[in-house]
């Protein structure tokens, strides 16, 4: 689109209210939401916003009922603050609060700048040798064990990610912590692939490559016990059905940018299970960082692409060599000056009106 436009520019220090802490962060993970709210497709979120909500950073300040953190703790951050009243907060489940608020959406700037508030109940203590840029990806992580975590009767046999993005190589990775069997991973390029297999695929189907049915009934003859959709393509629901086996599980963890369609006979006459899963939980997030503290993941390969904030407007490249690119990490300079001055913040620029940039 042609109004698409980031802004790098000098802005306030953000204040904390009374259960929020400023965080100066050190890492910032490019998630595939920021890049639609750049491209003016994002569901609900609009410019001008600062983005970001993968972070880790360090706490500088604290509100006067934070209890749980004080200054020059090292930390990670949900993507949202839930509202711990509502049913089903009540009963655990945050992850489907029904009044959260969203970190970079109304009026909440988000972690690409060198300050973001954050509630205390969305952040979390990380152990100080955790790095920053694993820091940042714990909360993409969380995402993926929470899909895998609705798997029933693991571990699997045989088990097919389709789509081999973040969230998709999050998958992969918590299966393969989880002690999942083989493991093959579907996507476009070879680029992807090589992802896949550093991370822990035991096969990888390139999709431009021919039928990607056959292809997975060539690796698993009896279907996949389970099969992880992570990509929103056009027909990756009628490809999830067609390669799980009888009584297999589907877990759908990604989002679509419009209606889809599915053949329910398929899932009727072949006794198949469809969930669907959404974002994660404070358990997912206390597993992860675990792992992370215990050095059991890494999730280096992950990243292809480490940038000053400054270049921010390199996240171009994700239209341009889409193959290519996997995680994306922002770097913000370390602040030289005092606090009193205002540090910078990245921000897609408002060109037209809301309106105009749904089209």
């Amino acid at each position: 689109m042609s109004e698409r436009s980031i802004e790098y520019r000098d802005v306030d220090v953000p204040e904390p209210g009374e259960n929020e802490l400023l965080v100066r962060v050190h890492a910032t993970g490019v998630c595939g939401s920021d890049l639609a709210t750049y491209r003016g497709t994002h569901p609900y979120k609009r410019p001008p916003v600062i983005l970001g909500h993968e972070l880790c950073g360090v706490v500088e300040r604290v509100g006067t009922t934070v209890a749980g953190f004080a200054p020059g703790d090292k930390v990670c951050s949900a993507a949202f603050s839930q509202c711990d009243a509502c049913a089903p907060c009540h009963r655990g489940a945050v992850n489907l609060c029904r009044n959260r608020a969203n970190l970079c959406h109304a009026g909440w700037e988000g972690s690409f700048a060198e300050y973001v508030v954050l509630r205390e109940n969305m952040t979390y203590l990380l152990p100080p040798d955790v790095d920053d840029a694993s820091g940042a990806l714990a909360e993409p992580l969380s995402i993926g064990l929470h899909a895998v975590r609705l798997v029933e009767n693991t571990p699997p046999a045989s088990t097919v990610v389709l789509g081999s993005g973040t969230i998709g190589l999050t998958c992969l990775i918590a299966a393969r912590k989880l002690g999942f069997g083989s493991i093959g991973c579907v996507d476009l390029g070879p680029a992807k692939g090589a992802r896949a297999r550093r991370l822990g695929a035991d096969y990888y189907v390139d999709a431009r490559a021919g039928n990607v049915v056959k292809a997975l009934a060539a690796q698993a003859p009896e279907g996949s016990d389970v099969t992880f959709v992570a990509s929103g393509h056009d027909t990756v629901l009628d490809e999830a059905c067609a390669i799980t086996r009888p009584g297999g599980q589907i877990v759908v963890v990604s989002y679509f940018d419009r209606p889809r369609k599915i053949e329910l006979n398929r899932l009727v006459s072949h006794g198949l299970s469809m969930r669907f899963s959404a974002l994660s939980t404070p358990r997912d997030f206390a597993e992860v960082i675990d792992w992370l503290s215990r050095g059991e993941i890494d999730p280096a390969s992950l990243i292809t692409h480490r940038l000053p904030l400054s270049a921010a407007h390199e996240i171009s490249l994700m239209d341009h060599a889409p193959e290519d690119v996997g995680k994306i990490v922002l770097l913000p300079p370390s602040l030289s000056r005092s606090t009193s001055k205002p540090p910078a913040g990245l921000a897609p620029e408002r060109r037209g009106t809301d309106e105009q940039l749904d089209r």
